[in-house]
């Protein structure tokens, strides 16, 4: 429209001199010719009944053809369209039936303590009177398997007071049922054995701890610490050696969102897999892992229930994580804090963000605020399609309880309205432009146990992590990411001296990206050029690294000191390095490199062929990377090799599915 009148040149010569992204949302939001493309009212998702008794029916098919897999599909689809009992009378026990019919599907398929949980998602949600025995009859079948004894006779004690109370069931009938009760409750009598734990839901291992948190990070070790430096601007930075393997950082995001592959079978709150998907109340568009990831994610859901398919739809890059961020903050907290998120940018560059105390929390939104976003940096091309995108999702906001009722018809009301919607829309706009700079995947690592080496890393979320995004890129990186839900755990993965910087990557890592296509990749999302050792010393991508040990580390200055072949390797004692002339003893280190190799090599058959990660694998692998990172002078297969496996074994022992314990169930299903 503002091609065809014109307009268009005189509209980006607006958006040009604008200084901030509050005079950007003006710009846009004050074009007619803009606001009448954007949708005035976006079509929501609401809850079906006949949508729901369609897809109950259809699951009721497939389980009469004991189909329980395709049924248990068709069920949690109906799950997720029947309306709750308190908006709908009508429909007041649908949801209830759908869970009662989606219990008998999972205790079909074994997946028993998933059947237990929709056995009482059903009781909560009014389950019909007349056909509670079968309910409870199938929760104490469910615990017998589990041998969980005592919640299996109780369960069937209470099956037999509901049929003893129940009017409509004929005494012979009754009676027979009731026989039937008792035998199992004989039957649990008799078990022997200690109850079956609940393996077949676990996504990954307990979630690592740190030793001592830091006063100024809560979520990071107390050995990192914020500096400032020139030309890398802040970064996270060690206060004494660390090791190989040492957790540093275990962060839980300021918020997640799951990407729309994945919207139906991962936690809308916590990313985590569903393996009993809980619908929301209001939508259709979302699941939830238990009642309480839905009960916590309440109130910022709430800005973005029933227009989920239109913020996907839309297609905006980051555009739902930035508009979840700004519905979390809310209404209230970024009009009250507006003067003191506009001014602490006048504060330390290591302080920003922090909070009174000095306390850099994930949790606080100001974190976030001043997290580089290059603005300076972009064109008025780069910036007019996401002003018009923050316009968008500020116009969903406005369909939502997220602002205060106004007063119609009250011109200063009206103007008040306009700055108000423009203030939040930068806020929208601030992080489309800082998140593809900072927000970080969630992801799952996709297991082949018939082919271990088709297993592959799947991006199932993003979030924005505040102290992670303080992390720095390096081409050969100091550290590892993985996910545990959605929190993040960072560890060690070279050793990192007092004093040095931590390194992540950025998506562009020196063994499978050449230099040249590293830093295009780096210059042009990230807005520098890296100078890091691997690409100041254009190290060689893999397929060129040396396969044997050519030099290792001097002692005193970290130069090279050259390996002698193979046959005076025996008879000599020591080198020179080739840097500052300092004699190193090489017998030893040879023999010190040597003795563990065996056991590495082991290790990562292991891993790579077997999936192996138990008992002594991670531990030799990370005794092997401790000392080739210290001795050998890099770059040298044998420390790319070893690094990627414990990689591997931490990966497995984050979001990975399915596991050894629930690989049935998830062929079953």
């Amino acid at each position: 429209m503002l091609k065809r009148n014109g307009k268009w040149e005189d509209f980006l010569t607006k958006l040009g001199d604008c200084h901030d992204d509050y005079e950007r949302l003006q710009v846009v939001l004050g074009t007619e010719e803009v606001i009448s493309h954007l949708p005035s009212q976006v079509e929501k998702r609401c809850k079906n009944l006949e949508q729901a008794e369609s897809l109950r029916a259809k699951g009721n098919e497939c389980f009469k053809s004991a189909k329980y897999a395709k049924a248990l599909d068709y069920y949690s689809q109906a799950v997720r369209y029947a309306p709750h009992p308190s908006q709908d009378d009508s429909g007041s026990n649908m949801l209830a039936l759908c869970f009662g019919n989606r219990s008998a599907a999972f205790f079909h398929l074994k997946q028993f303590q998933c059947s237990l949980t929709d056995i009482d998602n059903a009781i909560q949600a009014g389950f019909p009177a007349g056909s509670l025995h079968k309910l409870l009859d199938r929760k104490g079948k469910c615990c017998l398997f589990l041998k969980r004894k005592q919640a299996a006779i109780e369960a069937f004690e209470e099956a037999k007071q509901v049929l003893v109370a129940d009017p409509n069931i004929q005494d012979k009938g009754r009676q027979d049922l009731i026989r039937l009760t008792d035998q199992f409750i004989n039957k649990c009598k008799s078990l022997q054995g200690a109850s079956v734990e609940n393996s077949d839901t676990e996504i990954h291992e307990p979630l690592p701890t740190l030793l001592k948190r830091s006063s100024q990070m809560p979520c990071a070790a107390d050995f990192l610490e914020i500096k400032d430096e020139a030309g890398r601007g802040r970064g996270l930075y060690a206060s004494r050696d660390i090791k190989v393997g040492e957790v540093l950082i275990v962060e839980k995001p300021y918020t997640s969102i799951v990407l729309s592959d994945h919207h139906l079978s991962h936690c809308h709150h916590c990313c985590s897999r569903c393996f009993v998907p809980q619908p929301c109340a209001g939508c259709v568009d979302v699941v939830f892992c238990s009642s309480q990831c839905r009960q916590a994610a309440q109130d910022s859901h709430a800005a973005e229930c029933q227009l989920m398919d239109a913020i996907h739809t839309a297609d905006v890059r980051l555009g739902h994580l930035a508009y979840k961020m700004v519905a979390k903050a809310g209404y209230a907290y970024l009009m009250e804090q507006r003067n003191v998120l506009e001014n602490l940018g006048q504060v330390e560059a290591s302080m920003l963000g922090c909070d009174e105390n000095g306390v850099y929390d994930s949790q606080n939104y100001a974190t976030m605020y001043h997290l580089v976003g290059h603005c300076d940096k972009r064109t008025v091309e780069d910036m007019w399609p996401r002003t018009i995108n923050a316009a968008f999702m500020v116009k969903c906001l406005q369909q939502t309880s997220f602002f205060p009722q106004w007063t119609e018809g009250d011109q200063q009301a009206a103007e008040k309205r306009f700055q108000d919607v423009c203030y939040i829309g930068s806020h929208i706009l601030r992080h489309l432009m800082m998140l593809p700079c900072n927000a970080h995947e969630v992801s799952e690592m996709g297991v082949n146990w018939q082919e271990p080496s088709q297993s592959k890393t799947l991006e199932i979320g993003s979030a924005i992590y505040p102290v992670l995004s303080l992390i720095n890129h390096s081409c050969d990186p100091s550290v590892v990411r993985h996910s545990y839900d959605d929190v993040c755990v960072v560890r060690a993965i070279r050793g990192i001296a007092e004093g040095e910087e931590l390194c992540d990557n950025y998506g562009a890592l020196y063994p499978v990206m050449d230099r040249a296509a590293r830093q295009a990749h780096l210059l042009k999302q990230y807005y520098f050029t890296c100078s890091c050792q691997a690409c100041v010393n254009n190290w060689p991508m893999y397929m060129e690294i040396p396969k044997e040990v050519m030099e290792f580390y001097c002692d005193k200055c970290r130069g090279p000191v050259p390996v002698p072949g193979i046959q005076q390797a025996s008879k000599t004692e020591s080198m020179a390095c080739r840097d500052c002339g300092q004699r190193q003893n090489i017998r030893s280190l040879i023999l010190k490199v040597g003795k563990l190799e065996q056991g590495f090599q082991d290790a990562l058959f292991k891993v790579i062929f077997e999936m192996d990660v138990e008992g002594d694998t991670l531990p030799k692998l990370v005794q092997f990377l401790r000392v080739v990172d210290k001795h050998l002078h890099r770059p040298v297969s044998c420390h790319n090799d070893c690094q990627e496996a414990v990689k591997m074994c931490y990966a497995f022992k984050a979001n990975a599915f399915p596991r050894k314990n629930n690989r049935s169930g998830a062929q079953q299903r």
